[in-house]
């Protein structure tokens, strides 16, 4: 039997430092699968794409590689990467990655109960909680949820679902506003329609993105962003940039009034 490549890992590291004190009114984010840095020109898109940025989620990101001094030694955002698994011959590891301009108030991550076959290799979901600029109620202190989370793939829906479930329980007693986005995996009806009823579950709207689906992808949509709490500015998928398999998706966002 062939040995895998890859060994679990399951860890949290925390790099950089933020430049804000709170997030909003207005939020700029950046989401991008970043094909575990592997694409020629992946630096210089990279940093052209997140120096307006308030908040950047990654998944495909990469841990103990040349590019860890870019977020070691960051002043503008704080990093906080949630590894699954780890390259056992170039020790480096791969996760998801949430940056933020604010220091997060807290932070939560958990891996795929079930793992991938083959690289026997899973996914992530990592949480974070921002302070938010004032409200009209100075007195009530409400923060901004992001999940950001890389679906499990290649296996069966049972195992699909009940990945997407621990997504879902990080935000499920949270009053305050939430971004959730990441690369889902959606590419069948059956996936996505469980997506949608869970969404709908917990009052979250999904940002309409003017794209088109990709070959690569079976001509379906892996990277979606739900909100709640949130109005919608702009949205731009970035597909000039081929740095990765994935367009980066750069939003607006901005809090909804009470």
């Amino acid at each position: 039997m062939m040995k895998s490549r890859y060994s679990t890992v399951e860890s949290l590291k925390i790099m950089g430092s933020a430049s804000k004190q709170v997030i909003g009114p207005d939020i700029k984010v950046l989401l991008w699968n970043v094909f575990k840095c592997k694409r020629k020109g992946w630096q210089n898109d990279f940093t052209s794409l997140i120096d307006d940025k308030d908040l950047i989620l990654l998944q495909e990101a990469i841990l103990n590689s040349p590019f860890d001094g870019m977020f070691n030694h960051s002043s503008q955002h704080q990093w906080i990467m949630a590894s699954s698994f780890k390259n056992v011959k170039s020790n480096i590891e791969t996760g998801v990655k949430t940056g933020s301009s604010v220091m997060a108030n807290k932070h939560f991550f958990s891996a795929s109960t079930h793992s991938e076959p083959i690289t026997k290799t899973k996914k992530m979901v990592l949480a974070t909680e921002y302070p938010l600029a004032s409200t009209t109620e100075p007195t009530l202190e409400q923060s901004l949820l992001v999940i950001n989370t890389h679906m499990i793939n290649f296996v069966s829906f049972e195992k699909f679902s009940a990945h997407l479930d621990q997504a879902f329980q990080a935000l499920e007693h949270h009053s305050g506003p939430i971004l959730l986005a990441g690369d889902f995996n959606t590419w069948n009806k059956k996936r996505m329609q469980y997506f949608d009823e869970l969404a709908m579950s917990c009052s979250l709207k999904e940002v309409d993105i003017t794209r088109q689906p990709r070959l690569g992808h079976l001509f379906r949509h892996l990277d979606h962003i739900y909100c709640r709490g949130l109005g919608v500015v702009d949205v731009h998928v970035h597909t000039d940039i081929h740095s990765s398999d994935h367009y980066p998706i750069s939003l607006s966002l901005r809090l909804a009034d009470d």
